[in-house]
């Protein structure tokens, strides 16, 4: 990591993207000089002074675009040097003609990685990266200049696009990494080259395209692929044992987190209040978070180790971790019509659902608790198992209304009833998010505590919304 009176590198320029994409512009010199704001590949998005990059996917092409994102002000856009390119003929020399547009911002953002020469930490997991990443930028973002991943820009695309946001200045990057298939995150990895990996845990999340627990745990170490070699480490959650023995069976040198005997990052003393939070300790200093779900702690273990590492004081910590609060569909607590509802319904697999359900029971306490459950998309054959093994998860903790909402909604509902016969009247069983607002109405009272998870395609936010 650099030292504080090092001077900082030059930020990202036009001349850059153009040098390290091997791209071919009439852009004039001094407009190559000119320092880049961000690259995006949404034209909707461009402020000027952007860049935008055409990628063409299945379901659209970028190129029909590049005369809109000139229009909000973009300073130049990447292309593939054989697509039909429609924008003004005064824009034409702003293009960026690339064999590849997507290989080419992924040549670019691994040069500039090398030219920041900052510390990199990568983060993946089966759940948790988000929340993680973002603890950990913010507890070292306490003292020193940090970047982190931008929204949830974590695959091929958002991950080159999230290290061209860096400004060239900062003393870390805290980078997240994610996937649905074997070989994706080595991609990432090695364009990253983190310094440090984090691991949250291993689980059912997209197995159906990786195929089996044992395919997604070597998945998910692919992080390690372009680990520094000198000097790099692992930081592993030890109290999942897929990750212990993946970290072990790769002879990387690791540190682990959790509460068992065997992590050297553990917590003592810990508090859960369903209103409060968590209270913590951790080598006698004491941590709260006013998150309310003890899963939070996997969150901040890894940040605590590293604030420390990184020279940050115990105050600051505490004191930054005490301001986190779940991001946007990730966990928060939100009341409506006197009804408190618990918001997670960004993604889903059955490690997150199992962690948001006993965040439910934990935080619910005295409260009647009801779950809107959505599908839980890439399981493939483990599909109806898991569903069913969902059904009787809410029932044992406590759960007496659920609607449950998708193609997979009646294996929830066997599970449910197969747990407890007395479940019958209290499920509602419903194909889209559209069709589960009536049922929970007549379901619910003011007091009550209701979960909504389930994986994005489900959209299951519109429940809550129009609740």
């Amino acid at each position: 990591m650099r030292k504080p009176h090092d001077p900082a590198p030059r930020p990202l320029t036009l001349g850059d993207l153009i040098a390290w994409s091997n791209g071919v512009s009439r852009l004039s010199a001094g407009a190559r000089e000119r320092t880049v704001p961000t690259v995006l590949s949404d034209s909707r998005m461009i402020k000027p002074g952007d860049v935008f990059v055409a990628i063409a996917t299945d379901k659209n092409d970028g190129h029909r675009f590049v005369g809109a994102a000139f229009a909000a002000g973009a300073a130049a856009a990447i292309v593939d040097k054989r697509a039909t390119v429609e924008c003004a003929a005064g824009d034409r020399a702003k293009l960026i003609a690339v064999v590849d547009p997507l290989a080419a911002v992924q040549r670019a953002a691994a040069r500039y990685r090398r030219e920041v020469g900052c510390l990199i930490i990568g983060v993946t997991g089966s759940s948790g990266k988000t929340t993680t990443r973002h603890f950990i930028a913010a507890v070292l973002g306490s003292i020193i200049p940090v970047c982190e991943t931008w929204s949830n820009w974590n695959n091929h695309l958002g991950v080159p696009l999230s290290l061209l946001r860096f400004k060239g200045d900062e003393w870390a990057g805290v980078v997240e990494m994610g996937a649905n298939h074997p070989g994706e995150i080595s991609v990432l990895s090695k364009i990253a080259r983190p310094d440090i990996a984090v691991v949250t845990n291993i689980g059912y999340a997209h197995v159906g395209l990786f195929g089996t627990l044992s395919n997604t745990a070597r998945a998910k170490f692919e992080i390690l692929d372009g680990l520094n070699k000198k000097n790099g480490f692992l930081l592993a959650n030890g109290d999942d044992a897929r990750v212990v023995a993946e970290a072990r069976r790769s002879g990387t040198r690791s540190v682990y987190f959790g509460c068992s005997r065997t992590c050297s990052v553990r917590p003592d003393r810990v508090r859960f209040d369903p209103d409060a939070g968590l209270d913590f300790e951790v080598d006698g200093h004491r941590f709260h978070l006013t998150a309310r779900g003890r899963h939070f702690l996997y969150s901040a273990l890894p940040a605590i180790y590293l604030g420390r590492r990184c020279g940050v004081p115990d105050e600051k910590i505490a004191s930054a971790l005490a301001t986190m609060e779940p991001l946007d569909m990730r966990g928060a607590i939100e009341k409506k019509k006197k009804v408190e509802f618990i918001v997670d319904c960004y993604n889903a697999n059955p490690s997150s659902m199992k962690i948001a359900v006993e965040q439910l029971a934990a935080t619910a306490a005295s409260h009647r608790r009801a779950a809107v459950v959505g599908d839980m998309l890439e399981l493939g054959r483990y599909a109806p198992r898991l569903h069913r093994e969902l059904g009787r998860l809410l029932v044992k903790n406590g759960v007496r209304k659920i609607v449950a909402v998708g193609e997979f909604a009646g294996e929830v509902a066997k599970g449910a009833v197969g747990a407890d016969s007395g479940m019958k009247n209290g499920i509602a069983v419903v194909p889209t998010a559209a069709g589960a607002v009536a049922p929970l109405r007549a379901m619910v009272a003011p007091g009550d505590m209701v979960l909504v998870k389930g994986s994005r395609g489900v959209r299951l936010e519109t429940v809550y919304e129009n609740f």
